[in-house]
This record gives C-alpha cells, sequence and structure tokens, in this order.
C-alpha cells in the first residue's frame, strides 16, 4: 500500500532512539495497515529469555514485535450487552483488548508485568553506561579517571558549553535584530505608500473641486446671458 512502508527516515531514527532508550515498536491505527507492513527487520529491544520463567513468553512476545496497536477512548455495546473499548466502523468494531484484532494486551503485558524490571536494568546497566563511555571517549578521559585530567577535561567542556551558548546567544540576538529591522523597514514602506495613496486622493478631490467650480462658472455666466436676452426681449 502506497505511503503506509516505514521511510528510511523512520528507520535511522528508530536506530539512533536505540542507542539511547529501549525501543519497542508500535504500528499505530493497525487497523488501517497491511500485513506486509509488519515485515520490516530493524535492530530492537528483545525481551530476554534467559529466565526459564518468563522464557516462553518473551519468546512468544519477541514474535510479535512490532506490535500493532488499536487505540480509542470510546466504549461499545456488543451484541451480548458487555461494554468494550472499541472503534467503530460501518462494517463493525475494533476493540482495543480484543487479541484477535490487535496486540494492545501484549504489549501491556510485555512492558508492565513482565518485563518492566529488565527494561528498567538495561536502560541502565546498558544504554546508560554506554552513553557514560561513550562521553567519557569524546572528553578523552579513561573510565574511573577522577584525578586531575578529568578536572581539566570538564573546565574544557564547560567552557565550550559558554562559548556554545554565546555563540547561540549572539545568534539570536542578530536574528531577533534583523527581524526588527526587516518588520521597520516594511512598516515604513506601508507608511509611504499610504501617504502617497493619501496625497494621490486629495489631488484627485482638489482636481475635482477645480473641476466642479469651473463648471459652476460657466454655468452662472450661462445664466446671466439668458438672463440679460430674455430682459432684452421684454423690452421690445
Amino acid at each position: 500500500m502506497f505511503g503506509l512502508a516505514l521511510k528510511a527516515l523512520d528507520v535511522t531514527t528508530m536506530r539512533r532512539l536505540s542507542e539511547r532508550v529501549n525501543v519497542i515498536p508500535v504500528i499505530a491505527k493497525a487497523d488501517t495497515t497491511c500485513k506486509d507492513e509488519l515485515s520490516n527487520q530493524i535492530q530492537i529491544y528483545q525481551f530476554p529469555t534467559d529466565d526459564e520463567t518468563v522464557r516462553a513468553i518473551n519468546t512468544e512476545l519477541n514474535r510479535l514485535v512490532p506490535y500493532a496497536i488499536v487505540g480509542s477512548t470510546d466504549f461499545v455495546k456488543k451484541e451480548n450487552g458487555k461494554m468494550v473499548r472499541a472503534r467503530r466502523y460501518p462494517w463493525g468494531i475494533v476493540e482495543v483488548e480484543n487479541e484477535e484484532h490487535c496486540d494492545f494486551v501484549k504489549l501491556r503485558e510485555a512492558v508492565l508485568r513482565t518485563n518492566v524490571d529488565s527494561l528498567r536494568e538495561r536502560t541502565h546497566k546498558v544504554l546508560y553506561e554506554n552513553y557514560r563511555r561513550s562521553r567519557l571517549r569524546a572528553m578523552k578521559v579513561g573510565d574511573g579517571d577522577t584525578g586531575p585530567k578529568m578536572m581539566e577535561a570538564f573546565a574544557e567542556k564547560q567552557r565550550e558549553f559558554h562559548e556554545e551558548m554565546a555563540q547561540k546567544e549572539k545568534e539570536m540576538r542578530d536574528n531577533f535584530i534583523a527581524r526588527v529591522s526587516m518588520k521597520e523597514e516594511e512598516m515604513k514602506r506601508r507608511e509611504e505608500l499610504n501617504n502617497m495613496r493619501a496625497k494621490e486622493i486629495a489631488e484627485n478631490f482638489d482636481d475635482e473641486m477645480k473641476r466642479l467650480e469651473t463648471q459652476i462658472h460657466n454655468l452662472m455666466e450661462e445664466k446671466v446671458k439668458l438672463e440679460a436676452k430674455a430682459g432684452k426681449k421684454i423690452r421690445k
């Protein structure tokens, strides 16, 4: 289906996010997505299967990824009288908590019940630790180094941060000044345009008044001539 497939940007974003957080792919509005959309392979969080107590459950949960989710805030009354959270369509309903319709129940089970501790542990021991080490490498500081070298690296980072903030502040100030200047120029152009229009209207008004005065003067002269001509006829 055109427009539904994962874009390259989506895949890249998920890969970058997986370095910072536990990524569990979810397909929203799964009732409008074809099954082919579920076949995209990407490096994502895998629920642990080393513990025998959750091995079977997590194996099934990993198989379902990415989870096809349908959400709704509405409750619908079924034919048997039971109220369920669902989305209504002309052809029927899609139930949020019906495992035959979507994977919402499985996702809830995976994240909030079965694997909440393992998610928290992986965030702390893997994701955070990898991030911490990468930052230390960027600062050219060895893991566990708390001596002068660490203080020098910290001071250097702090200096770079202040320089970056100062540069951003300058850019924001320059951008603000430029926008104000553009606005002032625009207002000035509008004022000049309004003045030109006002002057044009005033000139047109003066020209019209002069034309009317000329017409009135001509009419008065014509009236005087007609009255004089009429007076001569009466005397005869």
